[in-house]
C-alpha cells in the first residue's frame, strides 16, 4: 500500500464515518485485496469496528481466502463498509467483483474504492487497467447504486482515483455528539526532557528573520499554515490567511488577516480561485510528509518570486526529531524535508538559517508548473517515512546561514532583484545560489566616516547619507564604512547599524589624536570600486551627493571627486561660537529646518564654510568628501601617517592637494551637492583660537613648502535644487569679480 492510497482512504473515513454515530457503535468492515503489503488500512479505523481482509490467497492481515475471486463467501447486507484499494487494477472482470461489493454492502452501508488512474505496469500477478472518474461512474450505473463522492488525486506515480458509492435511496447515517479534544498544542503537556533533550540555539530569533523579510520583500500576499498564537502571522502588513484547525490566537491581528480553522489539506482541497502567495511560512503538523504536501501546495500557488519559509528543520537533540513528541521542544522530522527537495529539486535555491530555536529553511525559484513532488510523492514518502535519528550534520547545523550576516542581506537584496525584474523561477534559484556561493558583490562606493567624541552628531551624519536620504542610489550600491578613533564618549552602535544594513562600524585598535590610522583603517575594509573619504564625522550630506558622485566617476578613468563645505548657522562657526552659537542653538535651527523631510533644506540654514568661501566656481582648499578609485587610493597610500597632529592638522588639505594636481586624474567639483558642518567642539573648526601655524608648521616639515591651494581649473558636474539658489548669486558674484 502506498502513502497516498492510505491518506485516501483516511479522508473517505474523516468525511463519511467520522461524523456519524457508526464512528462510536462500530460496525463490520470488509476488505478486499486487504492482504497486509506494505501496509494496511485496517489502522485507518477505529477499535470499534470488526476488520476482516478477504485475498486470493494466504497472506499477512489475511482473514478470508477467496476461492473464486469473483464471490465473497459472505451473507447479502452483511457489511457496514467495503474497501478496496490497488486491487481493481489485478482483476480481469472487475466489474463481476464490484457487483458482488455492493451484494454484501448493507443498505445504509459504504463503499470506499481506490484504484490507480497512472502508473507503470506491476503484476500481481496481472495488470489490466487504470481508472478515470467516468470508470466509477460506469460501475455506479451497472449495478444500480450511486457514486456520492469521486477525485482524482495528482500525486504520482499513481494518482489514485477514490471513489465511494452507496445504495440508491440509502439514508443518511445518524450524527454523533463530536466533542474535540484539546490537544498537546501549542503547548506541551506531556513531562519535559533532560535539559540537553530540551535546548534550544540560533544566531537569531526566527520572528525576527521573518519580520525582516516582510519588511525587505513587502509581498503582496502572505499565507502562515500553523499559526500557534499568532505572534508571526502578526507580522504581516499585507493581506494574510493563517490556516490552522485548532487556532489558539493570544494577540490582536491586522485588520487584513483572515484565519481559516481547517487543516491544511482540508484547505487545498478547495482553495480560493484567486489564491496567490508571495510570501509563506509552513510551520504546522511536525511530520515531514505533512509538510512536503504543504510545500506542494504553497508552490502551486505561489507568485513570481514567491519565497517558502519552513520552520523545524534543525533538530537540537535527536529526541527533538522523534515522529511521536515526546519533548517540550518538539521539531519531529521535519529535517528530512531539507534533504528530499536536495535530492528531487535541484532547480530550487535551498538556503538554511540559523535561527532559535530549530531553524529555518529559505525555499527560492519556486515553479508552480513543476510536477516531480506531484509524480514522485509516493517513492518519496516510502523512502523517507522510517523514524531515522537526524544525521550530525544536521544536529550540527552544519551550512546553516547566519541571518544577521551580510550574506543573508545579500540573499535579500537578489531575490528582491529578481521579482522586480520579473526572472524566471530557475534562474531565481540560480542567482540565489550564486548569491550565496560568492557572497556579497561588490558595492559600487565606499563612504568612510571617521568620528570621535560625537554621539550627537554622529547619528545625524549617518542618517544623512543612509540610503533613506540619499537620492538616486540603493542600499546594495554602497556602503558606509563607520570609524570610530578612540572616543571617550561611546556613540549608541546599535542605533547607527539600524540605521542601514549596508553600514558597518569599526574601531581603531591603538587611537591617536590624529585621525589619519582611521581614515586608512577604513581604507583597508573599503570594498567599492569608488571610495569616499569624510575626515569629520560631524558632517552631514545633501541627498544627492552620493548618486552625483557615483555619476562623475563615469567621466575619467582616474577621477579626482570632492564637494564643498558648508557650516551650519548663518556665518561661519569660528565666528558663531564667538557670539553664543553652540550645540542647543544648533538642535533649535536643525528642528526648524525639517531637514529630514529634504535634506536640500540644510543650505537655507548655513554659509560656505572658510574653505570653500570662493563659491561655487572655484577649486576648495579642501573637501570632506573625497572620492578616488579604490586603486587611486592604493597608489598614493591613503592618507600621510606623518601628519600626527589633533585633528590631522592639515592632512586632509595634503591628500586634497596631491590629488588635485595629479595629471593623470581629471578634477570634477560637484555642484549643488555639499556637506554641512555641525558644531562640536572640534580641533579646528570650532576651536576660537587658532591652531593655523601649528598645522602648518608640520606640513612644511613633511612636505619642505608653505601650503598652497590647488589653482588647477576643473570640471564642473551636477545640478542645483530649489534650496541651494541662494547661494548661487554670490558665486556668481565672486566669479565676475575675479574675471575683471
Amino acid at each position: 500500500m502506498h502513502p497516498t492510497s492510505r491518506e485516501n482512504m483516511e479522508k473517505c473515513f474523516q468525511r463519511h464515518i467520522h461524523p456519524t454515530r457508526l464512528a462510536e457503535t462500530g460496525g463490520i468492515i470488509l476488505d478486499l485485496g486487504g492482504s497486509d503489503v506494505n501496509g494496511s488500512y485496517r489502522s485507518v479505523f477505529p477499535s470499534s469496528f470488526r476488520y476482516m481482509a478477504a485475498d486470493i490467497d494466504a497472506g499477512p492481515g489475511v482473514d478470508v481466502v477467496l476461492a473464486d475471486p469473483y464471490v465473497i463467501p459472505l451473507e447479502d447486507a452483511s457489511i457496514d463498509i467495503v474497501v478496496s484499494g490497488q486491487a481493481f487494477e489485478h482483476i480481469e472482470f472487475f466489474w463481476r467483483t464490484f457487483s458482488e461489493m455492493v451484494r454484501v454492502l448493507k443498505p445504509d452501508g459504504f463503499i470506499f474504492l481506490i484504484a490507480p488512474s497512472a502508473g507503470e505496469i506491476h503484476r500481481f500477478p496481472v495488470d489490466c487497467y487504470r481508472f478515470y472518474p467516468d470508470a466509477y461512474a460506469a460501475l455506479a450505473k451497472s449495478v444500480n447504486c450511486d457514486l456520492i463522492e469521486v477525485w482524482r488525486d495528482e500525486r504520482g506515480p499513481w494518482q489514485d482515483l477514490v471513489g465511494v458509492f452507496r445504495h440508491k435511496q440509502a439514508r443518511a447515517l445518524q450524527l454523533r455528539e463530536i466533542i474535540q479534544a484539546p490537544l498537546s498544542y501549542p503547548g506541551w503537556s506531556g513531562e519535559a526532557g533532560t535539559p540537553e533533550e530540551e535546548r534550544l540555539q540560533g544566531a537569531q530569533h526566527y520572528r525576527e528573520v521573518l519580520a525582516r523579510m516582510h519588511a525587505t520583500l513587502t509581498p503582496a500576499n502572505y499565507m502562515e499554515i500553523g499559526i500557534r498564537q499568532g505572534e508571526s502571522l502578526a507580522l504581516a502588513q499585507c493581506p494574510a490567511i493563517g490556516v490552522d484547525p485548532y487556532p489558539d490566537v493570544q494577540r490582536p491581528l491586522p485588520a487584513n488577516t483572515q484565519i481559516v480553522k481547517q487543516a491544511s489539506d482540508a484547505y487545498f482541497a478547495s482553495p480560493p480561485a484567486d489564491l496567490a502567495i508571495d510570501l509563506a511560512f509552513i510551520d504546522g503538523l511536525h511530520h515531514f510528509e505533512q509538510v512536503l504536501r504543504d510545500f506542494m501546495h504553497v508552490e502551486r500557488h505561489a507568485r513570481p518570486g514567491a519565497v517558502a519559509i519552513i520552520d523545524d528543520i534543525f533538530p537540537n537533540h535527536p529526541r527533538q526529531a522523534d515522529r511521536k513528541r515526546s519533548t517540550r521542544a518538539w521539531t519531529g522530522d521535519v529535517w528530512k524535508l531539507h534533504q528530499v527537495l536536495q535530492t528531487y529539486r535541484p532547480d530550487l535555491a535551498l538556503i538554511p538559517l540559523d535561527t532559535y530555536p530549530t531553524g529555518l529553511l529559505l525555499v527560492a525559484g519556486l515553479n508552480p508548473a513543476n510536477r516531480v513532488l506531484w509524480d514522485q510523492y509516493n517513492p518519496i514518502v516510502r523512502g523517507y517515512l522510517a523514524d531515522t535519528p537526524p544525521p550530525s550534520a544536521v544536529l550540527a547545523r552544519v551550512g546553516a546561514l547566519a541571518p544577521n550576516g551580510g550574506d543573508f542581506t545579500h540573499i535579500l537584496d537578489t531575490l528582491i532583484y529578481c521579482r522586480t525584474h520579473g526572472v524566471a523561477p530557475a534562474q531565481t534559484a540560480g542567482h540565489v545560489r550564486a548569491a550565496l556561493q560568492n557572497g556579497p558583490p561588490r558595492p559600487a562606493l565606499s563612504v568612510i566616516i571617521v568620528c570621535y567624541n560625537m554621539s550627537r552628531e554622529l547619528p545625524r551624519t549617518v542618517r544623512s547619507f543612509s540610503a533613506a536620504m540619499q537620492r538616486g542610489i540603493a542600499a546594495s550600491d554602497y556602503e558606509l564604512i563607520i570609524v570610530d578613533n578612540g572616543s571617550t564618549q561611546p556613540f549608541d552602535e546599535a542605533a547607527i547599524r539600524a540605521l542601514g544594513e549596508n553600514i558597518s562600524v569599526h574601531h581603531v585598535k591603538d587611537p591617536t589624536v590624529s585621525p589619519v590610522a582611521a581614515i586608512n583603517l577604513g581604507l583597508a575594509v573599503a570594498r567599492g570600486e569608488l571610495v569616499g573619504v569624510c575626515i569629520d564625522g560631524a558632517r552631514m550630506a545633501s541627498p544627492g551627493l552620493l548618486a552625483s558622485a557615483l555619476a562623475a566617476s563615469k567621466l575619467h578613468s582616474r577621477p579626482v571627486i570632492g564637494s564643498l563645505a558648508f557650516h551650519l548657522g548663518h556665518e561661519v562657526q569660528m565666528k558663531s561660537v564667538l557670539t553664543g552659537y553652540n550645540q542647543a542653538v544648533e538642535d533649535v535651527l536643525l528642528a526648524g529646518s525639517e531637514w529630514e523631510e529634504d535634506g536640500y533644506r540644510l543650505f537655507g540654514v548655513s554659509v560656505f564654510a572658510g574653505s570653500s568661501a570662493d563659491g561655487w566656481f572655484a577649486v576648495p582648499a579642501e573637501t570632506n568628501a573625497l572620492f578616488l578609485t579604490a586603486d587611486h587610493w592604493r597608489e598614493i597610500g591613503g592618507f600621510d601617517p606623518g601628519f600626527k597632529t589633533p585633528g590631522g592638522g592639515l592632512a586632509n588639505l595634503d591628500t586634497w592637494r596631491r590629488v588635485c594636481d595629479d595629471p593623470t586624474g581629471e578634477l570634477i567639483i560637484l555642484l549643488g551637492e555639499a556637506t554641512f558642518h555641525q558644531v562640536h567642539g572640534g580641533i579646528a573648526t570650532n576651536s576660537p583660537v587658532s591652531k593655523w601655524d601649528l598645522f602648518h608648521d608640520e606640513y612644511v616639515r613633511l612636505r619642505g613648502k608653505p601650503f598652497e591651494k590647488s589653482s588647477r581649473r576643473p570640471l564642473f558636474f551636477g545640478t542645483f535644487e530649489p534650496h541651494a539658489y541662494d547661494s548661487l548669486l554670490p558665486s556668481v558674484l565672486k566669479l565676475r569679480s575675479d574675471r575683471i
